[in-house]
């Protein structure tokens, strides 16, 4: 048996063994409990008014409809979400919550654990070990269980980012930017993924390629859909939503202003602005350094999340383990049963601290200590000439 193949027997194991947890261990007990108060519902709710031609954003109606429907009380005045959200899960705002939750949920699990195979197979191939890792996580680890009883999107981002540096890495720039529209669903925790993405432009034609036909098709996608939105429903979701969701989140800013007082939120954006400035840029743009370091940061320096956005946190970590495995095969394998591991084992305490302090906020703690240690283990390859690309990509 070849070492792919026991690579890919490892890693379906691994993730068959997580879909039993999932299915047994109560995360689709939970979930179920909760398909019309989770946050999935909530998503639901504004597609569904949009199909019912409910205004979402105005906030004399969107309560009392998003009740009426039997979703979640919702805890602001407007629909959380852009239109361009409202529109894509329209078609499933046609079917009942309950079938809608089950679509969502398999769809989620199935291009995460799709994604995930395709990034291992690309940046650490015929590794059993280190696919078996990654595999358990995927599902068992605390950052996906959670986003699968709450419905969230953080699988469907996971996906979406890795299909994007997969199309990359092959020189597929338009499918790249068909794969980052998803990005367009919770900006607020991609910022310094597209950032990154767009730094690679800098040195790579492939890049530059992408960032065009991304910002083509974010832009018609954002314009159609702000012009068939209700009239008036971008000073009432800026009125609304960002005040009330910028309070508190498991993200430095939030951490620093517990430790600190207010003071510390602006010390916490000058952290994060640091770190990009003197540490992501000193990475060779488009290489898979640069990426590794970039999309941890989107994480550490994200302006509002929760622990099961951490989930993002496998796209850079593969990546991280592929660079270190080209330097010593045992240094990528103990980063990547590390990473695994901080998933599984110590992702699980800080969210059992959240639950006795009613506060996730120091759950952001796990995203900066990725990016701290994803860039002081890749300092050095900083200035290398590996890039994103495959040899095969660059000669095209």
């Amino acid at each position: 048996m070849t070492r792919e193949r026991r690579a890919d027997l490892a890693y379906w194991g691994a993730v068959a063994i997580g879909v039993v947890f999932i299915a047994v261990g109560g995360p689709l007990a939970r979930r179920l409990e909760m398909v019309h108060f989770n946050d999935f519902s909530g998503v639901w709710s504004g597609a569904r008014g949009l199909v019912l031609g409910v205004d979402p954003w105005d906030p004399t109606k969107y309560y009392g409809f998003a009740v009426s429907v039997g979703t979640k009380t919702p805890d602001a005045l407007v629909y959380d979400y852009w239109p361009w959200v409202g529109f894509a899960v329209a078609p499933l705002a046609m079917v009942p919550l309950e079938v809608a939750g089950w679509i969502w949920m398999l769809l989620s699990m199935t291009c995460a654990a799709f994604a995930l195979r395709g990034l291992l197979r690309a940046f650490v191939p015929a590794r059993p070990v280190m696919h078996g890792a990654f595999g358990a996580a995927l599902f068992i680890g605390q950052p996906a269980f959670h986003a699968i009883v709450l419905g969230q999107w953080s699988l469907l981002l996971m996906s979406a980012v890795a299909a994007t540096v997969l199309a990359l890495r092959a020189s597929r720039p338009l499918r790249a930017a068909a794969s980052s529209l998803l990005f367009l669903a919770k900006p607020q925790v991609l910022v310094f993924t597209a950032l990154g993405l767009a730094y690679g432009a800098l040195r790579e034609p492939v890049f530059r390629r992408y960032v065009a036909f991304a910002l083509l098709l974010a832009g018609a996608v954002v314009a159609i859909t702000w012009l068939a939105a209700p009239d008036g429903w971008f000073s009432a979701w800026l009125e609304d939503i960002p005040p009330r969701r910028t309070i508190r989140s498991a993200v430095l800013p939030s951490v620093l202003n517990q430790l600190m007082g207010s003071s510390g939120r602006l010390v916490a954006y000058a952290l994060i602005a640091l770190a990009a400035v003197l540490v992501a840029v000193r990475f060779r743009p488009g290489s898979d350094a640069s990426l590794a370091a970039w999309l941890s940061l989107s994480n550490a320096g994200a302006l509002y999340s929760w622990s099961y956005d951490q989930v993002l946190l496998f796209v850079p970590a593969v990546i991280t383990a592929g660079i270190l495995t080209r330097r010593s095969e045992r240094a990528g394998r103990n980063f990547a049963l590390a990473a695994a591991g901080t998933l599984l084992f110590i992702s699980p305490v800080f969210y059992g601290i959240a639950v006795v302090r009613h506060d996730e906020t120091f759950s952001a703690l796990i995203p900066i200590g990725f990016f701290v240690a994803i860039v002081l283990l890749l300092w050095r390859d900083r200035s290398g000439a590996a890039s994103v690309l495959t040899p095969e990509a660059k000669a095209a």
